[in-house]
């Protein structure tokens, strides 16, 4: 599948996910495959950061592009998430292309800071600062690990399996008191991106936009539902 295939499975898994998020909770079964199912999205994605930074004709306006449609989904998102935006948590709890924008510093710093021990510590704070945003630490070690191995695919898989892995590991007790047990569904990446071909796709601009309108857009749909059905 090429690139544009595997981003509407994507944008799909997603909207599968918010949606159960709020409206099927008291419906275990849906709620909990389609969650399942909506696990897809963030590693998909934060692969697509790394190989979106390699093939952009301009890093600045790729990272300016991230950057602002961080800021413009931060409403929706508030909305998506507290039903209100008169909440403290508008500053403290960030969207997710926030965590895909500081990845995209991560890659930058990875790039173009020639001391070793300077670019690791700038790595780690860009990680760091993600701990109040969605997909919080692991999207950016995700995005470097997908953007250093991109050459090889299987070295590739092999280090996000093992991360996913222990990630996993040192959350299993609150998957089970939470009854979580769907965010094992982050596996589900690895065979999806395994049928990906390395083409792009068609070249309509839609495909290149499609994520950035469609996050903030659903999300201030089914935020706005949700405030008419309280």
């Amino acid at each position: 599948m090429n690139r544009n295939v595997l981003k509407y499975i994507a944008i799909a898994a997603m909207l599968c996910d918010h949606t159960a998020e709020l409206f099927l909770t008291g419906y275990p079964a849906g709620y909990f495959i389609m969650r399942l199912i909506g696990r897809l999205t963030g590693a998909t994605m934060c692969f697509f950061i790394a190989e979106g930074y390699h093939y952009t004709r301009s890093k600045r306006k790729y990272g300016t592009r991230l950057g602002v449609f961080a800021l413009i989904s931060q409403i929706p998102y508030t909305i998506f998430q507290r039903s209100t935006l008169l909440t403290l948590r508008f500053f403290t709890d960030w969207n997710v292309i926030f965590t895909f924008f500081f990845g995209f510093l991560v890659l930058l710093t990875y790039e173009n800071i020639d001391n070793k021990y300077l670019k690791w510590v700038l790595i780690c704070l860009l990680c760091a600062v993600t701990i109040i945003s969605d997909w919080s630490l692991i999207a950016p070690v995700w995005i470097l690990c997908f953007y250093i191995f991109r050459d090889n695919k299987k070295r590739n898989f092999i280090v996000f399996g093992i991360l996913v892995c222990v990630e996993t590991a040192s959350c299993i007790p609150f998957m089970i008191s939470h009854g979580e047990t769907w965010q094992l569904g982050v596996f589900l990446v690895i065979p999806l991106l395994l049928l990906y071909n390395g083409e792009k796709g068609g070249g309509n601009p839609v495909h290149k936009w499609a994520f950035y309108l469609f996050y903030p857009l659903h999300l201030l749909i089914l935020g706005l539902i949700n405030l008419l059905l309280i």
